[in-house]
């Protein structure tokens, strides 16, 4: 059996949910377990993160911080050959700055994505390039040339209709491709959710989790997973199919098992003190 901890965010921005998953990830991995971590959807701003941003796309590729880490962090697979962000990580979006939603057509201001399907060990990557983005958000199109040309397949958003049959199309069965692989290929799972999303894939792929972990700036907090999840499932019952239900609402129905204040750290410090809680976390 695969031992699955998911972790989300409490807070939209930054509630460090990457740094404990790869504290997870190396307590476990140093401990002789095979261990992956798992971000199903990301995103990033060509803008703040233009670094990393470059780095990928002049290889070909789309990729952030986050999957570069929790690759890192992980134990190396033989369905991907050498551990890939691409697995780790199987949607990626690129954002223009400001990443908001245009009130006419209703479709978010991204530039681009990068979706990759698993069949064993082959990827078949897709791109979806947002065609329907203001001219004055957009960035020169050369830079994306390397991610166009490697792709299996580009496909051109003009209407929120197209974006919505691609994503149930494709951005959900991308992730669970990957998780399944994962799944027999790994004894841990670290499940990194996004932004302050309660539940990061459907939950008729993660309908059972043995530890669910909440965290924000200078608090982590542990529920009992059986009633997470079905705090999910009453939450997303009631919303229209495409809302995703936030934490935010998930736990006020909850009482957490546990809370483990965490000081503020330095930049290096963050993810050898995490780790150094976990045994106190998941006990």
């Amino acid at each position: 059996m695969v031992y699955k901890i998911l972790i989300v965010g409490l807070k939209e921005l930054d509630a460090g949910k990457t740094s404990l998953a790869c504290a997870m990830l190396d307590y476990f991995r140093a401990r002789g377990y095979s261990v992956c971590g798992f971000k199903p959807r990301a995103g990033n701003s060509i803008w703040y993160d233009y670094d990393v941003v470059q780095e990928a796309l002049s290889r070909g590729r789309l990729y952030g911080k986050d999957a570069k880490m929790l690759k890192l962090a992980s134990t190396p697979c033989s369905v991907s050959g050498a551990l890939e962000e691409e697995f780790v990580n199987p949607f990626h979006r690129l954002w223009t700055e400001p990443p908001h939603i245009d009130p006419v057509t209703r479709i978010p201001y991204f530039i681009i994505d990068r979706v990759t399907l698993w069949r064993k060990s082959e990827a078949t990557n897709l791109v979806v390039v947002n065609d329907a983005l203001p001219t004055e958000y957009r960035y020169d199109e050369a830079l994306f040339n390397d991610l166009c040309s490697g792709a299996s397949r580009i496909f051109h958003v003009h209407d929120l209709n197209t974006l919505n049959k691609l994503t149930s199309e494709y951005y959900n069965r991308a992730a669970e491709q990957a998780f399944m692989l994962m799944c027999r290929e790994y004894e841990l799972i670290v499940i990194e959710s996004y932004s302050d999303v309660a539940l990061p894939l459907p939950y008729s792929t993660l309908k059972d989790v043995d530890a669910v972990i909440g965290i924000k700036p200078g608090k982590i907090f542990v529920f009992e997973p059986e009633k997470y999840l079905t705090a999910v499932q009453l939450e997303a019952s009631i919303r229209i199919q495409a809302e995703e239900p936030p934490t935010s609402e998930i736990v006020e129905l909850l009482k957490p098992v546990r809370e483990i204040r965490v000081p503020p750290l330095r930049s290096d410090e963050v993810v050898p003190q995490l780790k150094k809680r976990v045994p106190l976390i998941l006990k």
